[in-house]
């Protein structure tokens, strides 16, 4: 027996004979991933050359929980290039990217603290924000209630850089203070939900300026159809010390024309300003809305154009088709065609007197999920981007070249240990 298997045997021991009535799991996720990217996230311009790379997040995850009185959760990670460090460097690179632990307070209530993910509502304005290898996560505190009908998150933030010995000034670029409240009913084919944010950024002055975004949410699903559709405002004042007035809204339906064959089509729509009014000397209010911390890659298209740091200052509508289809259970074939286009107004083409269109461009994302077994995943992908002129003025770069991307990924997540309650 190796000494490698001897330590990990001598823990599952202990684990078992200790945790009688608790589970415990200890895995891992490894996933390289190359991507060929070609006007990816922005136009090609005149002598730009492709770029190819290969990223890698390592993460080490540990999962406990007694019964229902206590569940705990700890993530390691490390994330690099390959080939960013010197072989002989001594660099440290690992940090935690989830730490949490939810605590069972009174019958239904819970409370969960710590380093973690946030996710509500498709993740529009909190989202997991799996592709990117950093993922994103928050130190908060979320008072949890849920029944059999519904659900209800209070979640509480405060960031500072440092223990200070008098003040809070916070020289971070994240947010100060964070409250939000999340609410969910459901019926038997209607949910109805709720979510309200409310996200203060630190001024000079060491005040806070405060942003509202609210809405709600409806879905309804029977047989092989559904439609979900949302809308939100934003109210406040951002980091820029402007008044907001922004909105947004989506729609999307879907149905299923058998076990294989999924169809889906729907448009998020983003407010925006002109580049006129953005710049003008007197502006106090901004009309652009801001989607916070919610996915970039997972709405907006793969090529990541947009909101992946890069707020259009015009707004987006986004008109999408989604298909996919499932020869074999781990096997799952998607395309995606967006149809961009701007909310406001662009600017005067010069000479002429006439606008810019207002359309941007059509992407094209297809991808493949193949799944062997349990623990080894296989994705991969093609994307496409036919733009206007008018993309050259919210991006830059040129239209008239070859846009595209290829991206390959391999996800494997070994479980060590893993023990049942009794």
């Amino acid at each position: 027996m190796t000494l490698t298997r001897l330590i990990l045997s001598g823990i599952l021991l202990l684990t078992c004979t200790q945790l009688s009535l608790a589970q415990f799991t200890l895995g891992a996720e490894m996933r390289p991933r190359a991507q060929f990217r070609n006007g990816y996230r922005t136009l090609k311009a005149e002598g730009d050359d492709p770029s190819f790379f290969i990223s890698q997040r390592t993460r080490l995850n540990a999962f406990y929980q007694k019964d229902d009185l206590f569940t705990t959760y700890i993530s390691l990670q490390d994330v690099r290039i390959w080939g960013d460090q010197d072989q002989l460097a001594d660099e440290p690179s690992t940090g935690v990217f989830e730490a949490w632990a939810r605590l069972k307070l009174l019958n239904k209530l819970y409370l969960k603290a710590g380093r973690q993910e946030l996710s509500y509502e498709d993740g529009y304005l909190l989202g997991r924000l799996n592709w990117r290898q950093t993922g994103r996560s928050h130190d908060a505190g979320i008072f949890q209630y849920a029944d059999s009908t519904f659900q209800a998150d209070l979640g509480l933030a405060f960031n500072q850089d440092k223990g200070n010995i008098f003040g809070t000034y916070y020289e971070g670029d994240y947010y100060k203070s964070l409250q939000f409240l999340w609410m969910k009913k459901s019926w038997k084919h209607l949910e109805a939900s709720f979510l309200f944010i409310n996200r203060g950024m630190q001024m000079a002055d060491s005040s806070q300026n405060f942003e509202q975004t609210f809405g709600p949410t409806l879905a309804y699903s029977k047989e092989r159809f559904s439609l979900k559709a949302r809308a939100y405002l934003q109210r406040g004042k951002n980091a820029d010390d402007l008044r907001v007035n922004a909105h947004f809204w989506s729609a999307m339906a879907a149905y299923r024309f058998s076990d294989q064959w999924t169809w889906k089509a729907g448009a998020d729509v983003l407010s925006g300003m002109s580049y006129s009014d953005a710049a003008s000397p007197t502006l106090t209010e901004t009309r652009t809305f801001d989607i916070l911390y919610g996915l970039r890659h997972g709405h907006f298209g793969f090529m990541d154009y947009f909101y992946l740091n890069f707020t259009p200052t015009t707004g987006l509508i986004d008109a999408m088709v989604k298909g996919s289809y499932s020869p074999k259970k781990n096997l799952k074939l998607n395309a995606d065609i967006h149809s961009f286009s701007s909310y406001a107004q662009l600017p005067v083409e010069e000479p002429g007197n006439e606008r810019y269109e207002k359309h941007l461009g059509v992407e094209t994302d297809l991808y493949l999920s193949y799944s062997p077994n349990d623990e080894l995943t296989l994705t991969g992908g093609y994307s496409h981007m036919l733009a206007t002129e008018s993309m050259e003025v919210v991006k830059g770069g040129q239209s008239n070249g070859l846009n595209n991307w290829v991206w390959l990924a391999l996800t494997f997540k070994p479980v060590f240990i893993s023990t049942d309650k009794e």
